[in-house]
């Protein structure tokens, strides 16, 4: 979820008000806002330093890679969300590990210790695809918030994995475009505008993105084993995205938790064994090779 300081939402509270045309464009310049570096958390920083880094290049920015594990093994690829970085999802490396596998993550353009400016689901997309290629095969993917939408389309566009876990992923750049206006107190009419807006100036040479970036539309195949999670108490993911996510996909599974919000979801010990028990379970007979 893009990052707006206090002041900002405010003042885009405001004009809403007088100068609705004027609080779009403000808005659709503050969507893309990074904002600086997330930290490394204490709780994560011992599993952080210990990784193997490396960097690969995403259209111009040096995108940096974490390994842990035996290179031998096969490997699972976590995707952080917006305004994160590869460590948030640290709690996730060391069951994995002891489950046999090695894992993989990354740090997305603009955000931890990769370069650029902004990041949309499509960067976020090109990154999957570059560090598949530089550090796959992988046998699975684990996608949090924005990381699991860009991970399910880059599934949709043919990454080749068999595994995929999407926890507390928005349904798409409508359902993102409708957090950022409720979290920064701006009036749901101006929805259609918005995203008008930013579709328009999309830093992209990529038509009709706003069905693009759409896991409903563009769902993961069938044939990849997958399991949604979503918590009751999600503010920025809403909860009724994930029933739509888990029907678009015949055969996926759906875990709902309660009072974990967006990020806590990731520390739950429930969730953590659910994903490593999805990762490591027999495939079914009917998954295509």
């Amino acid at each position: 979820m893009p990052y707006v300081p206090a002041p900002v939402s405010t003042g885009l509270r405001a004009l809403s008000a007088v100068a609705p045309p004027l609080a779009v464009r403000v808005a659709a310049r503050a969507f893309w806002h990074v904002g600086p570096p997330a930290d490394v958390r204490p709780a994560d920083r011992a599993v952080h330093e210990r990784a193997e880094r490396r960097a690969v290049d995403v259209g111009g920015e040096q995108v940096v890679t974490y390994r842990w594990g035996d290179r031998r093994a096969p490997a699972v690829l976590l995707v952080h969300g917006w305004k994160s970085r590869a460590s948030r999802l640290a709690g996730l490396v060391t069951p994995l590990e002891a489950a046999g596998l090695g894992v993989v993550s990354f740090d997305g353009v603009a955000h931890g210790e990769s370069t650029g400016r902004r990041m949309s689901a499509l960067e976020h997309m090109a990154a999957i695809r570059a560090v598949h290629d530089a550090e796959g095969p992988f046998a699975a993917v684990v996608g949090h918030s924005l990381g699991g939408l860009a991970a399910g389309l880059a599934l949709a566009d043919g990454l080749p994995v068999d595994r995929f876990v999407s926890v507390a992923a928005m349904t798409g750049f409508d359902a993102i475009a409708e957090s950022f206006l409720r979290l920064v107190g701006m009036p749901a009419g101006l929805h259609e505008r918005l995203c008008d807006h930013v579709e328009r100036t999309f830093p992209s040479d990529v038509r009709d993105v706003r069905s693009r970036i759409d896991l409903v539309a563009h769902p993961v195949p069938e044939h990849v084993a997958t399991l949604f999670v979503q918590d009751d108490d999600d503010r920025m993911s809403l909860p009724g995205g994930a029933p739509l996510l888990h029907a678009a996909v015949p055969g996926s599974s759906l875990l709902t938790t309660r009072g974990l919000g967006h990020t806590r979801v990731l520390d739950d010990p429930a969730v953590v064994a659910a994903v490593v028990a999805h990762v490591t379970a027999p495939l079914p007979l009917t998954v295509r090779r």
